[in-house]
């Protein structure tokens, strides 16, 4: 079973508790929960076991997101700040970088004229530097910055991949809810005075997903996690 580390709770868990909350909410409303005895045990056990399946689906969905993105990009959006068009960095800073990366992947880094005459040569030294990097700062305790950033980024990610699973979600428990309350069905008739404050949990969890979970911000963390880890080659340059 996967261990619910700091990545996976963050990254992985709370996309997708995001994604059900009004699921959730409504669930909580239906059983009215006031108490916790004997009976509801199972019922504990089982929402454990579907945190850890929501972590997954919460993953998958993330990787879908990535793989179009990388499709799109021709290669990881995480390193564009190392190209010669993009500020990010200073051309000094970029040029120490790439000498830098360029000695430990053991081949010439792209110049701006190769990047503009060869530019999918250039962006497979990118995405070359890009996965080296990653994998020699996972170490959290030595880069916790770049952690950071790398949890804020799947958080984005993985949560735009559930985007629009969670909003049709959202919609389901409105349409009950109205439904209830309304009395156009006879069910839950006892638990409708409760159901205005599941509609409000929709409606602000509705205006989040739809307007704080969008492509745009899931750049503005990969652009931010980017620019960790070529800031973590100062560390890395520093080491014997």
């Amino acid at each position: 079973m996967e261990h619910f580390d700091l990545y996976t709770i963050k990254a992985r868990l709370a996309p997708a508790l995001i994604a059900v909350a009004p699921s959730i909410a409504l669930l909580i409303a239906i059983l009215d929960i006031k108490s916790f005895d004997a009976s509801q045990v199972w019922a504990t056990i089982g929402l454990v076991v579907v945190l850890f399946a929501l972590s997954n689906v919460s993953r998958e969905a993330g990787k879908k997101v990535q793989s179009r993105v990388y499709r799109d990009n021709d290669g990881w959006p995480t390193f564009d700040p190392l190209y010669y068009t993009d500020r990010t960095f200073s051309d000094e800073a970029k040029l120490k970088y790439l000498r830098f990366l360029s000695e430990k992947l053991g081949r010439p880094f792209p110049t701006m004229g190769n990047a503009v005459s060869e530019p999918l040569l250039a962006r497979q030294f990118y995405n070359e530097a890009a996965t080296w990097l990653r994998e020699v700062t996972r170490d959290t305790k030595q880069f916790p910055i770049v952690y950071d950033e790398n949890i804020t980024y799947g958080y984005f990610r993985n949560l735009l991949g559930l985007k629009w699973i969670s909003l049709v979600l959202n919609v389901s428990v409105v349409t009950i809810c109205i439904l209830v309350i309304f009395q156009y069905v006879p069910w839950f008739k006892d638990v409708a005075p409760s159901l205005p404050y599941v509609l409000a949990v929709s409606v602000i969890h509705g205006l989040y997903v739809i307007f704080g979970v969008t492509e745009a911000r899931m750049k503005s963390a990969s652009t931010r996690y980017a620019r960790q880890l070529l800031l973590a080659c100062e560390t890395l340059n520093t080491k014997p």
